[in-house]
């Protein structure tokens, strides 16, 4: 018997733009972060671990830049990037992680954030960094995915802010 396909984004909807600002003195002018990209993706039987009669894999992920950020207008100052998971409707098991996998472009300088970092219901501090930057590649990973969870199109909203 051929197993269904099953319609679960690997995440979907993780692109926000115009996020929360950055205030670094009453005289000057907050920081922005600007997110491109969005990730959505059909899970079905070319997913499966082994063909059919199998799970799906245990872990899908976008290619190595699958979102690219930008942080503007810091004035060359120290900063640190915070992520969040604002909604959601995955199953309870699944679970969404983010990683940096490039310094971008620009003043000043980036560091941490290589590993993944599994986002919670609260803001958890990325990576941290100084001045402008541009294109800082962001790689996600959707955990926990099973064929046992029924269809549907669950998806997640992951919020990024600078501080």
């Amino acid at each position: 018997m051929r197993p269904p396909r099953y319609e679960i984004p690997r995440c979907c909807r993780t692109c926000l733009t115009g996020l929360i600002a950055l205030i670094m003195g009453s005289s000057v002018q907050a920081a922005g972060v600007t997110l491109i990209g969005n990730w959505f993706e059909m899970i079905g039987t070319d997913d499966l671990a082994m063909g059919a009669g199998t799970d799906f894999r245990p872990t899908i992920e976008t290619v190595a830049a699958g979102a690219t950020l930008g942080i503007t207008n810091t004035q060359g100052a120290p900063w640190t990037l915070w992520v969040r998971r604002d909604t959601s409707t995955l199953p309870a098991p699944v679970s969404v992680a983010v990683r940096r996998t490039s310094e971008g472009a620009g003043d000043g300088g980036i560091s941490g954030g290589a590993d993944y970092l599994v986002v919670q219901d609260y803001e958890q501090p990325i990576f941290q960094g100084v001045g402008d930057r541009s294109g800082i590649g962001l790689q996600l990973r959707l955990a926990g995915i099973s064929i046992s969870q029924g269809t549907g199109v669950p998806g997640c909203t992951l919020v990024y802010r600078v501080q």
